[in-house]
């Protein structure tokens, strides 16, 4: 299909009919409005219509005519490369099949609905799974939900999309994977009828592979019975189910299965293939292999309506990504190879490649070997699952896994190889040895190679030598030297090996130059791409709304405060700052420092005292934050959306609750409001009145890194610290007192929870700022400066030095939870003790950048797919984080964004760094 787009299509039909209509098309959407014409309502029901891409242009003849001789509003996918994003589920689960968004007006729902489905009776497209159908035969859906974006802050501070009923009720809006409604409205297509329990969670089940009703058993093609949800998303759930043709007649099942399903349409590539014909190769290879260990047995495949359903064996309910992430890498770090050691890791290579050998040996490229895909049983024996783009027999279909995947299979420019599977391989077991994923973005095979046996050699140096030789093989796409690489991991001969074959170059050191070099590359990058990201994109959509201090224009713009002399600095602070007086004026939020407006205020206070052009118009008061939402089948009456007891603790904490906003309220009395300090200290009384905020959560030591009530973000370390910095500007003696005893606490717990950072069984997040040691260094140190109590200082070095080991083990490079926060913990200590060996660390940890880079050294790119919903510019993850601590390594004695104690002491010290 040639391209197409719908502004054209649009005004060839407005200037035929000689109507009056206005266009705007966006990044998007192309939106249609009849002029002139009234304001459309806040919130009613609107009708999606589903299209295929190939099937766009036929479904716009017909469509198009009727709706602008209909004069109601519309929005249609800009162009077909824009629809098939939005089928591919790339923008979200909830845009599936949404070509054509209608607003109608409430009298005319379902009449046109009911029109608009004979009109279309028999087109083909994806099902929307947060709509209800009009029509069994036809693409029209409906739901109940916002015709224009409702912002407001959410139970957890962030921003969500509420909807307001007529007695105070909230419903939250955003689209989903299972229809919903408010309860105060009624399903214009089903009068009377309520919205099905558990419709929202069981859709597959419930309601489209069987004639099940609520409460009755669900049955997959009338035979599998539904036991476990073991992965929801847009291209089709999959379930943990038991065979009822073979169950036995005791309470136990004989054995459960895998059922796999495959929605038709959806993830259509340019050669019309969706997820259907994935299920069925899957099939042809499971049925190719039957009987080869390691691999699932095929056992059934059916179909429901335009549906598809794979059965398989069941063959574990924990992927190597949920190992990894639950109880850490399997090689520990740092120690030398013993005995045993590694067994748990050579079992793992050695099951894998037997099976991949044993694959090959049939004619098959897996094509998609990652740890997502790799299967646990109970005993830990390894099994690959999903050949949905797997070859056999010069039959493939395109597709990869980005960082597993080689690029040249990902730009489809080579045929498959077992060379992509070996590489696949090298990339799971350095993941497996590290915790640390390959890089992604735009890095080439080759220097995806690099970076990962760079970090190989940075977490285990020379201690395994075999290790960084076999995956080295295994990363060459060389077919004789991988094919190597895979027979040593079978016969266990790597674990001997000692050659230096494979040894890479590391990345250079990070002295003041290159640290300079690194921190203009950040901010060329920064200051592309931010203002596309929150300025560039649809009004309606969260970058164009977020001015937060956590993933928004208020974190970007405090950093950048501190640039105002590079060029383009300037123009996009202004910029930002009337990004964020518009959120401001126009989004009910509540008050809050990361997610809420308080850091918002701290960001236009700032701008306007260094002389930014701020906006001077008036803004919305803070509002309260949202309820909680239902738990998904729930019904929604008054007792559905009263907040769980988690979310009392946020109301007190540093993200959005009291601390964060008294925190807030410190950095405003700095910058010269002369009520902020008499505001923070109201702030502190409800902290010191709460009991339960008094004392350190149970389990502490051994749940650090998951427990949040500890954590500087969400817990005691926070408030710990909002207190410890309210007594040193107040100088009262009461909260000096409070501060002293509850950094007392914490300091006798730092050697427990140092160690607990060191287990073998520890992630990343346990010296993390938000829930680590990361946040416990930055509250010691306060106390330290506070009291200027030695035992304090020794507290704080202990746990910054807990940070030590995870430098090279980092796979995030942010501020929350990454090698930035690490590395300005590092320099904080660094300023305040005069210690090289700090600042000498924070260098290490900018070289840890360069070593996760997907660009060369000399262009670094630290942050992949920018423009997704992961805030790339952001402080918390992004590109304005990372400048912050790269901007403080360079000058050390510049601010970070949060407060510190007024009696700060600077004394910076030499970096002892060498090559």
């Amino acid at each position: 299909m040639a391209d197409w787009n719908a502004e054209d299509a649009l005004r060839r039909l407005i200037e035929e009919h000689r109507t009056s209509h206005s266009l705007v098309t966006g990044a998007t959407w192309t939106r249609v409005r009849c002029e002139p014409a009234p304001e459309l309502p806040d919130h009613g029901w609107k009708l999606h219509i589903s299209s295929r891409v190939d099937g766009l242009p036929r479904l716009a003849e017909a469509l198009f005519p009727r709706l602008l001789a209909e004069g109601c509003s519309f929005k249609v996918a800009r162009s077909d490369r824009v629809l098939r994003r939005l089928n591919g589920a790339e923008a979200g689960p909830g845009a599936v099949g949404k070509a054509v968004t209608v607003y109608p007006p409430f009298e005319r729902v379902r009449e046109l609905g009911l029109e608009l489905a004979e009109l279309l009776r028999g087109h083909p497209g994806p099902r929307v799974l947060s709509d209800r159908r009009v029509a069994d035969d036809a693409p029209v859906y409906y739901r109940y939900g916002p015709f224009r974006a409702q912002w407001r802050s959410g139970p957890y501070g962030t921003l969500v999309v509420v909807i307001d009923g007529p007695d105070g009720e909230e419903f939250e809006a955003a689209a989903s994977l299972g229809y919903r409604q408010p309860s105060w409205v009624s399903d214009p297509f089903r009068e009377g009828e309520p919205p099905t329990a558990g419709e929202a969670t069981a859709g597959d089940a419930a309601g489209e592979a069987t004639a099940s009703r609520p409460g009755t058993e669900v049955l997959l093609g009338g035979r599998y019975r539904a036991v476990e949800g073991v992965y929801e998303s847009a291209r089709g759930n999959v379930y943990r189910a038991v065979d009822t043709a073979h169950a036995t007649d005791g309470p136990a099942p004989a054995g459960t299965v895998i059922v796999k399903i495959a929605r038709a349409h959806v993830s259509e590539d340019r050669d019309g293939n969706d997820v259907r014909v994935r299920l069925r190769n899957e099939r042809r290879i499971l049925t190719a292999c039957a009987g080869t260990p390691g691999i699932p047995r095929f056992l059934d495949h059916f179909a429901h309506a335009a549906d598809e359903y794979l059965v398989t064996s069941d063959v574990g309910d924990r992927n190597l990504l949920e190992r990894i992430g639950r109880d850490g890498a399997l090689l520990p770090a740092g120690a030398a190879a013993t005995p045993g050691d590694d067994e748990t890791f050579a079992r793992l290579a050695r099951e894998l490649a037997t099976t991949l050998r044993a694959l090959h040996a049939k004619g098959v490229v897996m094509r998609d070997v990652t740890p997502r895909n790799i299967v646990l049983d109970a005993t830990g024996r390894a099994h690959l699952i999903d050949f949905g783009i797997s070859a056999l027999d010069g039959i493939h279909l395109p597709g990869g896994t980005p960082g597993y995947a080689p690029r040249e299979q990902l730009d489809r420019s080579q045929e498959p190889s077992v060379v992509d599977d070996h590489y696949a391989l090298g990339m799971v077991l350095a993941f497996a040895a590290t915790g640390l994923p390959p890089v992604t973005g735009e890095a080439s095979s080759a220097l995806a190679r690099t970076r990962t046996l760079q970090c190989l050699d940075a977490v285990h140096g020379g201690r395994r030598p075999g290790l960084l030789a076999v995956v080295g093989d295994l990363l060459a796409r060389e077919p004789e030297r991988s094919a190597r690489g895979l027979d040593d991991l079978v016969s266990g001969r790597w674990r001997t090996r000692t050659g230096t074959e494979h040894r890479v170059a590391p990345p250079p050191a990070a002295t003041p130059d290159r640290v300079a070099d690194l921190a203009d590359r950040v901010l060329e990058l920064l200051v592309a791409e931010a203002g596309e990201y929150h300025l560039g994109g649809e009004a309606a959509d969260f970058p164009a709304v977020d001015a937060s201090l956590y993933t928004g224009s208020a974190g970007i713009g405090l950093e950048l405060l501190h640039h105002r002399h590079r060029p383009g600095v300037p123009e996009l602070l202004r910029r930002l700052a009337g990004h964020a007086h518009h959120s401001l004026a126009t989004v009910p939020t509540a008050e809050g420092l990361f997610s809420g407006r308080t850091g918002t205020e701290v960001f236009l206070a700032a701008a306007r005292r260094a002389g930014v052009e701020v906006p001077t118009g008036p803004v919305l008061p803070a509002v309260a934050r949202s309820k909680a939402p239902p738990s998904p089948g729930a019904s929604e009456g008054p007792d559905a959306s009263e907040a769980p007891e988690v979310l009392k603790a946020v109301d007190f904490d540093v993200v959005s609750g009291h601390a964060g906003v008294g925190l807030g309220r410190l950095l405003l009395a700095d910058l010269g409001d002369l009520e902020a300090l008499g505001a923070a200290a109201v702030l502190a009384e409800p902290l010191l009145e709460r009991a339960d905020l008094a004392d350190l959560p149970a389990h502490v030591v051994g749940e650090l890194g998951r427990e949040t009530a500890f954590g500087y973000a969400h817990g005691y370390l926070g408030v710990t610290d909002f207190l410890l910095l309210l007594a040193d500007r107040t100088g009262d003696q009461g909260l000096l007192r409070t501060g002293r005893q509850r950094a007392q606490r914490l300091a006798a717990l730092v050697p427990d929870l140092v160690a607990a950072a060191e287990a073998p069984s520890a992630s990343q997040m346990t010296v993390s700022w938000c829930r680590g040691i990361g946040g416990l260094a930055r509250v010691l140190r306060h106390a330290w400066l506070v009291f200027d109590e030695p035992a304090f200082r020794r507290a704080a070095e202990t746990a910054t030095g807990g940070c030590l080991p995870w430098l090279t083990r980092l796979s995030t490079l942010g501020q929350c939870c990454g090698t930035a926060g690490a590395g300005s913990v590092l320099l904080d200590l660094a300023v305040d003790s005069g210690d090289a060996r700090w600042l000498d660390a924070a260098h290490e940890a900018a070289r840890h950048l360069i070593r996760r880079s997907h660009g060369p050294d000399d262009a670094p790119a630290l942050v992949a797919n920018a423009h997704t919903r992961d805030a790339p510019c952001s402080w918390a993850q992004g590109y304005a984080g990372i400048l912050t601590f790269l901007r403080r390594l360079g000058r050390p004695e510049s601010p970070d964004l949060l407060p510190e104690p007024v009696a700060r002491s600077v004394a910076v010290p030499e970096p002892a760094v060498s090559g």
